[in-house]
């Protein structure tokens, strides 16, 4: 055998570089997602410090909620990345944190500043996030719809008693 033909059978198959980038994207979704809502509201101080602490406000609801529910990831999962291993709370699958992350950031953001333009691109890329997740069988349907429900309600109450406090209301 030579080495041409041993490597290869060691390697992976991957996808065409297109869809490879586009994995990536849902991959790193919602640090991409929060990256850009650190700009978007950019001005905006009140909301914007908040968009910070309710990021890490949800990864810590997202955790909690794994180790109470104890759902494991669905069976046959694989890494697009060396660096995507999980550990302690994070075997586990429901709720899905990138689903309930994305959803977050996206919601929060639209609410304190609706824009179209910006709703189609969260969208984009929460579409991209859940498809890459259940194409690589990091989480079920139910896991990734869980965790878009967590998101979009952190995010909303978040909103809801924000605004109250700056209105007094």
């Amino acid at each position: 055998m030579d080495v041409i033909s041993s490597h290869n059978s060691i390697v992976p198959h991957l996808p065409p570089p297109v869809i490879y980038m586009l994995d990536l994207i849902g991959l790193f979704g919602p640090a991409i997602l929060f990256v850009v809502n650190i700009w978007y509201l950019w001005g905006n101080r009140i909301y914007w410090i908040w968009n910070i602490a309710l990021f890490f406000i949800n990864m810590n609801i997202n955790g909690a909620l794994k180790d109470w529910i104890r759902e494991p990831r669905p069976e046959g999962g694989r890494s697009m990345t060396t660096y995507e291993t999980y550990k302690g709370v994070q075997e586990y699958g429901m709720p899905s944190g990138h689903s309930q992350l994305a959803f977050g950031l996206v919601t929060y953001s639209y609410l304190v500043k609706p824009d179209t333009m910006y709703l189609i691109g969260g969208i984009s890329i929460i579409c991209l996030t859940l498809y890459q997740r259940w194409k690589y069988k990091r989480h079920s349907i139910e896991q990734l719809g869980a965790g878009a429900v967590v998101g979009i309600v952190v995010a909303y109450i978040g909103y809801a008693l924000i605004t109250m406090g700056i209105t007094g209301q």
